[in-house]
């Protein structure tokens, strides 16, 4: 799913993607690029070494990451979990599978672009 959500992203103009394995290896790559801070973070809630709502709550305490737009990826459906992720601060909660559209519609809100087909 990692790759399948860079590959739509990538085809934007202008784009830098990082992609790592884990929640701990995100957390140090997001809290290492205070100089060009990420605008936008896809995290999946089922991760190894660190699951994603761990890493949301540590991102919201770090002055650096705190305003990090974040959209949760999961193939969690329910209710209490889009609550709890959200009250964490995650803008958007995406389910598994994930469709382009959905992809194309959080692009189009965090960078003002059009959806690209």
């Amino acid at each position: 799913m990692r790759h399948l959500l860079s590959l739509a992203v990538q085809r934007l103009p202008g784009v830098v993607i990082d992609e790592v394995g884990d929640g701990m290896a995100a957390f140090k790559a997001l809290k290492a690029s205070t100089a060009a801070p990420y605008d936008l973070v896809f995290l999946d809630l089922n991760m190894p070494v660190m699951d994603g709502m761990k890493l949301l709550g540590m991102l919201r305490g770090e002055p650096s990451t705190a305003k990090t737009t974040v959209a949760v990826v999961t193939t969690i459906d329910n209710a209490e979990t889009e609550k709890q992720a959200r009250s964490l601060g995650a803008r958007y909660f995406v389910k598994k599978p994930v469709s382009r559209r959905a992809v194309d519609k959080i692009l189009a809100e965090v960078f003002g672009w059009a959806a690209v087909s």
